[in-house]
């Protein structure tokens, strides 16, 4: 059985897990482009999710890579060019929070709803696996990996 050491879990603080959980929200809202709560232009606040090298990509479940965009510009260019931006929404749930030796390594399920129909639909399944980093004390995504099920309605 491998079990963390003590001190690999005093690594993240209270205010780390906090502030990472924090950061999804951030991420799910700017990408569903709700500005009633963040103002501003939801593409840039997205990207700003994310390092500027950073990384997002969308796997298959066999782990073909179905998407991929990386640094700020490419990030942005992604958000503004996504098909389904207004109607879907985005709900992600049993986050876990563990010490990386680059900071800390995050995963959690998701749910991507489309509203723009009655009843709303699922339209995506599967989980994140993300690697953040603390760069002057503000956590940011360095990679984040949707990782469709196999069986998700919309494989894209």
């Amino acid at each position: 059985m491998n079990t963390p050491s003590s001190n690999q879990n005093s690594n993240l603080s209270e205010q780390d897990r906090l502030d990472i959980l924090n950061l999804n929200a951030k991420h799910f809202h700017s990408l569903d482009a709700l500005t009633y709560i963040l103002e501003g232009d939801p593409a840039e606040t997205w990207a700003n999710t994310f390092h500027p090298d950073g990384l997002f990509q969308t796997l298959a479940a066999d782990g073909k890579v179905i998407f991929q965009a990386q640094g700020r510009d490419e990030l942005i260019n992604a958000h503004r060019n996504f098909p389904d931006i207004s109607t879907t929404r985005h709900w992600i749930c049993n986050v876990l929070i563990e010490p990386h030796p680059r900071g800390a390594r995050s995963g959690s399920y998701i749910i991507a709803m489309d509203i723009g129909v009655n009843p709303a639909a699922i339209i995506r399944t599967g989980t994140y696996d993300d690697l953040l980093s603390a760069r002057d004390g503000v956590w940011l995504y360095e990679k984040k990996v949707l990782i469709l099920d196999a069986f998700s309605p919309k494989a894209e």
